[in-house]
């Protein structure tokens, strides 16, 4: 995935409402999602650790990746690799569901 795609946020609805993300364009780069879902995991990781866990198992990211995310012991460093995982993980969903309806 490069950081300049622009990523249709009809592809990424359900990441949107569930990490309470506010995106109002129809159309998003994958750097500025980047950007907005790494801010909401600093704040899940200070201040909301369940919900954080929550999160990951809802998205269904891969948990041995999650464990290496962890592994840096830093939020500010942990918080861009959750993010990218849970971005990839949803932007696969989306694929799979529209090779699903085809």
């Amino acid at each position: 995935m490069h950081h300049d795609e622009v990523i249709s946020t009809e592809a990424i609805q359900g990441l949107i409402r569930t990490m309470d993300v506010e995106v109002k364009q129809p159309n998003i780069t994958w750097e500025t999602l980047h950007h907005l879902v790494t801010e909401r995991l600093v704040y899940l990781l200070l201040h909301d650790m369940e919900g954080l866990l929550q999160l990951l198992y809802k998205v269904d990211v891969n948990e041995k990746k999650v464990k290496e995310a962890f592994a840096q012991n830093n939020p500010k460093a942990i918080a861009p690799e959750l993010a990218r995982l849970i971005i990839t993980r949803e932007l696969e969903k989306a694929e799979h569901r529209k090779n699903f309806k085809a």
